[in-house]
């Protein structure tokens, strides 16, 4: 009798925690969304050891994987708007988004050129698809909210290693820690504000560690300037993320996995080629 209370104890537990998201899901456009269903730690565990083994193979392998989270963030995401009955072409997101993750491992420009290839693309397969000139727009202002958003997110880490293979590595614990923070605060919290912030603790510990190992290129003084534009931005991706989905809780959740790249990657590659340069 003890041990089928305490099951049914801890599935209360769950149901109302799962309760609390929702309703914050369902309150908001723009908010921070956790998925509690199946086993996520796991899978944030098994992410991290991908990315750590990524990182020990070299540029190319790291590129083909977040390449390959953001060639199926781009599919997703362009479904999720033709299932609200927006045009777009998820083949083409799909292809976007992933090329453009590789491409950093490749270097800068061509990224770029995969950029501007993918917005002709976008662009040709609306006017392939579609006749009325309004929709052709649409189409593609919608796969190319889709692919390209989030394959730049995914090229960022790569590109700060082709810069410096200890910046990346930096680039990499730090959302990763952010992640692990607001996931485990935040998908139990009704409040939108403490998963961030609880994230934003977890880069600071972080950057504290960095800051005595103080790895190249950094000095003390740069490992506290980008572990707190890190922790600055990580919740702007989020939220970044929730504007390129039709809703918050738009399931699409390899974007998701990215989502705290959007705009801290770039940027973070930015001020490291300032930083170096």
């Amino acid at each position: 009798m003890g041990g089928r209370g305490m099951r049914d104890g801890r599935q209360r537990s769950r149901d109302k925690r799962r309760a609390k998201v929702e309703q914050r899901r369902s309150s908001a456009r723009y908010a921070v969304v956790y998925d509690i269903d199946g086993p996520r730690i796991r899978l944030g565990v098994l992410w991290f050891l991908l990315l750590a083994g990524a990182l020990i193979a070299g540029v190319l392998v790291l590129g083909a994987l977040y390449g390959a989270v953001a060639g199926l963030a781009g599919w997703q995401t362009a479904k999720v708007w033709a299932k609200e009955g927006r045009p777009s072409e998820p083949w083409v997101a799909a292809a976007a988004a992933g090329l453009i993750g590789f491409a950093g491992s490749i270097g800068t420009a061509t990224t770029g050129m995969v950029i501007v290839a993918a917005v002709v693309a976008a662009l040709v397969a609306a006017l392939i698809r579609h006749r009325v000139l309004l929709t052709r727009l649409l189409s593609a202002g919608f796969t190319v909210r889709s692919g390209v958003f989030v394959g730049l997110a995914a090229a960022s880490p790569t590109i700060v290693m082709r810069i410096d293979i200890g910046a990346c590595v930096m680039l990499v614990l730090l959302v990763s820690m952010y992640e692990v923070g607001d996931f485990l605060v935040g998908s139990g919290s009704a409040n939108p504000v403490e998963g961030p912030l609880a994230g934003i603790v977890g880069v600071m510990v972080v950057t504290f560690a960095m800051s005595v190992i103080q790895p190249p290129p950094f000095d003390e003084q740069a490992v506290w300037l980008f572990g707190g534009m890190t922790a600055a931005l990580c919740p702007v991706g989020q939220l970044a993320g929730s504007a390129i989905l039709p809703r918050s809780n738009s399931d699409a959740r390899a974007l998701r996995r990215l989502d705290s790249l959007l705009v801290a990657g770039p940027l973070f590659a930015v001020a490291l080629w300032n930083y170096t340069g």
